[in-house]
């Protein structure tokens, strides 16, 4: 604004002072030239009254020039066919026809001819006056003055200087007590400039001072009591803002608003996890950008429409897929209970009640059905023995080993039942309790050798020295341990091979059980922890099954903070690996 303002003060005294400069160069230019105008005038009639009498060129010619040396004025005489009869500038080779001359056009229709032009002749700028003579034979000679300009020219050029150095001095004069006055001006605009940009930032205790009674002053008046509403409203906004964040960040449901234009205007951190965004990438945005299914924007368009409150559950398939229960409300204005600024839905997640629902239905069909088929087995067997239909010993021995084949699958069966809800039911092992990570991989090996043996299976062995311990129950550890290499040997076809290698990374322990077997369909790899799922449920039944092993494994590990990762392809075979925390990793 201070170069505006110093811009406006020169453009405005350059062109006062121009104008000042201008306007009377052009006046004196005009009035000289007419002064100019009157004394040719006078003098052409004054040469006219010397040249009454008639004579030839040659003593006209000498005439002209005495009359012009007293007039101090170039003197022409021209007949009425533009023919230069006389002239005191005039050489050896004469003049060109004037008769196209407008001075001279002018006289001889009896006029008095006057005009300004730079002479052909004498190459200046001359002024021309010129008057008819009329001669005794009817005839007309044009009697011309003139006189050059320079002298004016001269005179211009002085004040053009003068006004050049005018101006000049005038820039410099102003742009000193411009620039005082402009910054003294300015001050209070200054003050009024940071202040705002220190309120801008936030900085409401900054106040604007101005020691002024004019307009400047009552503005800074007016200010300073819009800064003090403003700051009152803003601390009664944040207060607000804080109650209803820490409300909205403590409430475990998504929280979503949105206004009549289906814009988001509230998005809780329990619904940013549930969407997986940021709060604030989705303020302002429709909500089919944000929740990307039509079934919640359909359901806000009918709220809308019919003006009521409603609830409904909704499957929600992206990001991830969840099954949801939404009450949602209108956001009304106390005032004006008719009219609403939008919708709020509150979210409540089922999946994982549904997801628990669903286990416990499939967990007692399962263990039902699991029960079911060796107590059948069991109780066809013992009462066809109690009819005494069976004579023979060799019979009677084969079915008495069939009872007892499935009442060791019942066993097997129960106490995996018994070993998963020991694990779920504890959630985390023992904390204060360690485990020797070499002497449980060694005791589990003592259990399943024996089994690997009897198929011809080589378990080759790999363990880092030196393993640091890892926190938790040792029983949970060998189970998973014994469960994995018994899954192994289970799968794996005679004279196959088992790779065992335990070691250090990062501060956490690895375990590895790496099989040549049969391996796991790529669609059935993520359901292979599931209870009771199995990959081939015949084999699974004759290879000895419960179909809970791979889920104890799981659970398992998680009691131990461990995770735990599988790889698998189908006629290649199968690697678990999984990590726990160490002693020297915490």
């Amino acid at each position: 604004m201070k170069k505006k303002l110093t811009l406006l003060l020169l453009v405005v005294l350059l062109t006062g002072t121009l104008l000042a400069g201008l306007l009377p160069m052009s006046f004196i230019r005009s009035r000289y030239i007419e002064e100019v105008e009157n004394r040719l005038l006078d003098n052409a009639k004054l040469v006219e009254g010397f040249l009454l009498e008639e004579v030839d060129e040659e003593t006209l010619q000498r005439r002209v020039l005495s009359i012009g040396e007293v007039l101090d004025a170039r003197i022409t005489i021209v007949n009425e066919n533009g023919r230069v009869l006389a002239d005191t500038a005039m050489g050896e080779d004469g003049f060109e026809n004037h008769l196209n001359r407008e001075e001279i056009q002018e006289s001889l229709q009896g006029q008095v001819g006057r005009s300004v032009r730079v002479s052909e002749s004498v190459n200046e700028e001359l002024l021309y006056v010129a008057i008819p003579r009329y001669l005794s034979d009817g005839s007309i000679q044009v009697v011309r003055l003139s006189l050059s300009l320079s002298e004016i020219q001269a005179i211009n050029q002085q004040m053009l200087t003068y006004v050049l150095i005018s101006i000049g001095a005038g820039v410099i004069l102003a742009s000193i007590l411009g620039y005082r006055f402009i910054n003294k001006f300015l001050e209070p605009v200054k003050k009024l400039k940071e202040t705002s940009r220190e309120i801008a930032k936030g900085n409401l205790n900054r106040s604007l001072e101005v020691s002024s009674n004019d307009e400047l002053g009552e503005l800074s008046e007016t200010f300073n009591e819009m800064r003090v509403q403003l700051k009152h409203s803003f601390e009664e906004m944040e207060d607000q803002n804080v109650k209803l964040q820490a409300l909205l960040t403590s409430i475990t449901n998504p929280i979503i608003a949105v206004n009549p234009k289906k814009e988001i205007i509230l998005f809780n951190p329990a619904a940013e996890t549930l969407f997986e965004t940021k709060g604030e990438a989705v303020y302002g945005k429709h909500i089919l950008e944000v929740v990307r299914d039509h079934t919640l924007e359909e359901r806000v368009e009918e709220i809308f429409d019919q003006n009521r409150e409603t609830q409904m559950e909704w499957e929600l398939k992206y990001p991830s897929k969840r099954h949801l229960k939404v009450n949602t409300s209108l956001i009304r204005v106390p005032k004006d209970p008719n009219r609403s600024l939008g919708i709020v839905a509150s979210i409540e997640d089922l999946t994982e009640m549904k997801k628990l629902e669903t286990m416990r239905s499939d967990f007692v069909a399962n263990v039902s059905h699991e029960l079911k088929t060796p107590l059948t087995s069991i109780k066809g067997f013992v009462e066809t023995l109690k009819s005494g239909e069976v004579e023979e010993e060799e019979q009677r021995q084969r079915f008495l080993g069939i009872i007892e084949i499935e009442a060791e699958r019942l066993t097997r069966l129960i106490n995996d039942i018994l070993t998963l809800a020991e694990i779920e039911s504890h959630g985390k092992s023992d904390k204060e309790a360690s485990i020797d990570v070499q002497t449980a991989i060694e005791s589990s090996l003592d259990i399943i050798r024996p089994i690997a043996t009897a198929k011809n299976i080589q378990i080759s062995v790999e363990v880092e020295e030196d393993l640091p311990k890892i926190q938790g129950k040792d029983d949970w550890f060998k189970q998973m341990l014994i469960n994995l290499l018994d899954n192994g040997v289970k799968y794996t076809p005679e004279s196959g091979e088992i790779e065992l290698k335990a070691y250090t990374q990062k501060g956490r322990v690895y375990l590895r059980v790496k099989d040549n077997g049969l391996g796991i369909p790529k669609a059935d790899v993520d359901r292979i922890f599931e209870r009771f799922y199995r990959v081939d449920k015949g084999r699974s039944r004759k290879v000895g099954g419960t179909g809970l092993g791979l889920a104890i494994v799981k659970h398992a590990v998680r009691s131990l903070n461990g995770h735990i990762e599988v790889k698998s392809k189908e006629g290649e075979g199968t690697e678990f690996t999984a990590n726990f925390p160490s002693d020297k990793g915490q």
